[in-house]
């Protein structure tokens, strides 16, 4: 559903205009109604359709929340979660905790993920990029399995 990679601009207040080869999806799978909460592992941003969302919400809260580390996921998972709509022009407003908490400025990645996209800022995914890189040249597993796949 959602692939590639897109180099794009926040504007000076805080608003993001999703790829136009995206906007028509979106709005015929949810109706243009995202949520953006944060990524518990990355500093970076999950972008949901709400079709999607709904599936995700649902499945943090069937998990144990006794369990501290779940508890804390789903804090953090649930509790940045902003339902967010596309206006006309294909924008939505991020909020300044989210924008804060992945240290988006102007320019950032949108990463299609399949069901959903991550939103990094443009440094901090070239960071993460070039350090995903080398882990894998240097662990001869992901080699191999990279190795079959590219084959």
């Amino acid at each position: 559903m959602f692939r590639g990679i897109s180099h794009i601009t926040v504007d000076t207040k805080g608003r993001l205009a999703m790829p136009t080869k995206y906007r028509d999806v979106i709005a015929e799978i949810a109706g243009g109604q995202i949520v953006i909460t944060v990524d518990h592992t990355d500093k970076c941003l999950l972008v949901y359709p709400m079709d999607q969302w709904v599936k995700v919400e649902k499945t943090l809260m069937s998990l144990p929340n006794m369990n501290r580390r779940v508890r804390n996921m789903q804090r953090l998972i649930l509790g940045y979660a902003a339902e967010l709509e596309l206006d006309a022009q294909g924008r939505v407003l991020l909020p300044a905790p989210l924008r804060e908490y992945a240290g988006l400025d102007k320019r950032v990645v949108l990463v299609g993920q399949a069901n959903k996209f991550e939103l990094w800022d443009a440094d901090g995914w070239d960071a993460a990029r070039e350090a995903w890189l080398l882990e894998a040249q240097e662990d001869s597993e992901t080699n191999d399995i990279l190795n079959q796949v590219s084959m």
